[in-house]
């Protein structure tokens, strides 16, 4: 398998890739090493086709378009060092690390189109939000607000549908950034403020106009589009019932880290890249998290367990009562909210 010639004496020469990847490997080694079985990585680089143009170099030979794809998911899922990849690929280390640049470029600009036709005309379902850390090396700017007591940490801010799929995500900001900040802060915070970002929606339940909902943790802030769990000691009778429909509704979005970080071990190891870049890896990883998704590619865990994500602690800033929000949050209470929280 490519894992084991990574372990001993490199691969040369041009016929490399054509000759031991393409004819003589097996299929759990190419899913081992680039995710996804054969079928799907064709698919992938077709799709990829129109964003990378494998003449425009200065090699007397170019790499194919289908040997840069590969290229650069085997370093997304294996989290090594570019002259590793090199060597296993039969190509320079520079050559290695331009590809890996050029196709994660191409992975992220059509990286919305496909994923908001697949989520469009659903109906009514319930988002789930969530945030991750994503482990990195010290910055050299600001290096004390990507610090905690386990190492230094970049933020990911995932907007999940029922699918496992993301529809919207941030990355970049540092670890000290409080969940409620880096989402106002967002682009999803805006349109939502704008009522731009979901088709116009609603359903009335107790007398209230329901809106479409994003279920969160309990640091965010509660909103008219945001619901988030009760203090600790305060469920009761329906609130009680309210709770555990909104815990039920968060294994999907944990369930999409998981399956995301798992996959692409460049974001649940250190990644050492440049703190500048990690957010185009992360975004790379998450649009191919993606595709696979949509193509029904079947998840296997990782051989290392993905990082422990704690939960924040609640947070006491819920806005005043009877606001729009409260209203909404009071009317699920009431209501048999199984009927449209995505089991």
């Amino acid at each position: 398998s490519l894992q084991k010639e990574r372990r001993g004496v490199p691969q040369e020469g041009p016929s490399f890739w054509e000759t031991e990847v393409l004819q003589n490997i097996q299929e759990n080694d190419w899913y081992l090493n680039f995710r996804m079985p054969k079928e799907t990585f064709n698919v992938l680089c077709d799709q990829l086709h129109p964003y990378i143009n494998p003449q425009i170099t200065n090699m007397l030979d170019p790499v194919p378009l289908e040997k840069r794809v590969a290229v650069t998911i085997n370093g997304l899922a294996s989290n090594v060092e570019f002259h590793d990849v090199a060597n296993l690929f039969g190509i320079g280390t520079s050559t290695a690390c331009n590809i890996f640049w050029e196709v994660c470029e191409a992975l992220i600009a059509p990286r919305a189109l496909d994923i908001a036709a697949h989520c469009s005309g659903m109906g009514y379902h319930t988002w789930q939000m969530s945030r991750h850390d994503i482990p990195i090396i010290a910055p050299v700017s600001y290096p004390t607000g990507y610090f905690n007591r386990k190492g230094w940490y970049s933020v990911l801010q995932g907007l999940v549908y029922h699918t496992y799929c993301f529809l919207d995500f941030d990355v970049g900001w540092p670890e000290k950034c409080h969940d409620a900040y880096v989402f106002e802060c967002s682009r999803l915070c805006h349109k939502l403020e704008d009522g731009t970002f979901f088709t116009p929606f609603s359903r009335n339940i107790q007398g209230v106009n329901i809106p479409v909902l994003i279920v969160a943790d309990s640091a965010y802030s509660l909103t008219s589009n945001i619901m988030k769990p009760l203090l600790e000691g305060t469920a009761r009778g329906p609130r009680a019932a309210y709770k555990a429909s909104l815990s039920r509704a968060r294994i999907h979005v944990e369930h999409a880290f998981g399956c995301l970080k798992g996959r692409w071990q460049c974001i649940m190891k250190r990644n050492d890249c440049q703190t500048q870049n990690v957010k185009y890896v992360v975004s790379a990883c998450v649009v191919l998290h993606n595709f696979c998704e949509m193509q029904k590619v079947a998840y296997q865990e990782p051989q290392e367990d993905v990082l422990y994500q704690p939960e924040a602690g609640p947070e006491h800033h819920d806005v005043p009562a009877l606001s729009p929000a409260e209203r909404i949050r009071e009317a699920l209470f009431e209501y048999k909210i199984n009927h449209f929280v995505t089991k």
